[in-house]
């Protein structure tokens, strides 16, 4: 099957289980949520979704300065929404669209697919490191601010589980940042235990060399421009307190439901991992399911027609990302094929040696 088909039978599938649990939750209620929710709750969500989309943009920018990369703004923007798109479409809301943020910024600013994609992957170095600590904080806060839900009686596995997750946050945190600053390779030595097993091996030894060359990029970068770095990283950690606020807006300008820290640091914790293993397009079926579970449980003074409508209104901004991304993608795929792009001979003669080495 195509990766079009694919990706059209998934958008079905998603499609077909949003369907069914609206039906579960109750169709009249759900839409009677949804149409007192307001303009100023939906258009809220937007706002937090673009906000993130330009502070992540930023954050690349920054990145690309260290490498002598000036790349204006609008470009990389659109280069991020078209990423997130292919995020969203795809197995996991954290990867899945950054070859398309290469591709799409070197072809229209002539820039090495090489370099580009060291910038990139230094920036989920970051974007990675933001997020546990943020995440480690956020579940820690609501396990002492909802310490008697979490640990009492059946629901006893919460809290040994969000205690878990701050500790394992925690280790995989000060990992990721001991492997940046004393140079460690691990995706070089993944991709090379997966040439050894023989699976596409020719592919992954070629592989092996680029990957090495872009995480000493990221390393060296994460070790000597500090200037760049921290602003790059504090602009991350934004992007998280966008997603954190989201249910707080929603249903305060909702219907003026008051959520506390320790309630949106399990949503965001909820949300979060679940997103991260998603099997549909925006997590449909998965994040609904493990949600309304997580507030059934917990007692979070949030009924199931609002969180229907809450995901109802995450999933039409992320609709309007997938279609801005895709024509953003195809006005770029057309420039290429009608070669009008801003690749100089030099970027490209560059580009065709990282392709033919290793």
């Amino acid at each position: 099957m195509s990766p079009a088909k694919k990706v059209a039978l998934s958008v079905v599938v998603s499609a077909v289980l949003m369907a069914l649990i609206v039906h579960l939750v109750g169709a009249r209620e759900t839409l009677q949520a949804a149409g007192q929710v307001g303009w100023g709750a939906f258009g809220a969500l937007g706002g937090l979704l673009a906000a993130m989309l330009a502070l992540q943009a930023g954050a690349w920018a920054m990145l690309n300065r260290t490498i002598d990369h000036h790349v204006p703004y609008r470009t990389l923007l659109a280069a991020t929404t078209v990423g997130l798109a292919g995020n969203i479409l795809t197995p996991s809301t954290y990867l899945g669209g950054e070859p398309a943020k290469v591709l799409y910024v070197g072809h229209r600013r002539g820039l090495s697919y090489q370099q580009l994609a060291g910038t990139v992957l230094l920036a989920k170095y970051l974007e990675a490191l933001s997020f546990l600590l943020f995440l480690a904080g956020g579940t820690a806060v609501a396990v002492v601010a909802m310490r008697e839900v979490l640990f009492g009686g059946p629901t006893a596995v919460l809290g040994v589980t969000a205690v878990v997750v701050v500790a394992a946050a925690l280790g995989a945190f000060g990992g990721l940042w001991v492997s940046l600053a004393r140079r460690w390779t691990p995706l070089t030595h993944l991709v090379a235990g997966i040439a050894r097993l023989g699976i596409f091996r020719r592919f992954f030894r070629g592989l092996r060399g680029k990957t090495m060359r872009m995480e000493r990029q990221a390393s060296r970068v994460f070790r000597e421009e500090g200037r760049m770095v921290l602003p790059a990283f504090g602009l991350f950690v934004l992007t998280h307190v966008a997603i954190y606020v989201k249910p707080l807006l929603f249903f305060w300008l909702g219907w003026r439901v008051r959520l506390g820290p320790g309630e949106l640091g399990l949503i965001f914790l909820t949300c979060q991992v679940l997103l991260a293993f998603q099997l549909t397009p925006s997590g449909v079926g998965t994040l609904d399911g493990g949600l309304f579970g997580m507030l059934a449980v917990t007692g979070i003074p949030i009924a199931a027609p609002q969180c229907a409508a809450f995901l109802l209104c995450l999933r039409f901004w992320d609709a309007a990302v997938v279609a801005a991304g895709a024509v953003l993608a195809a006005r770029a795929g057309a420039d290429l094929l009608t070669g009008r792009t801003g690749m100089t001979e030099e970027a490209q003669t560059q580009n065709e040696r990282s392709d033919s080495s290793d």
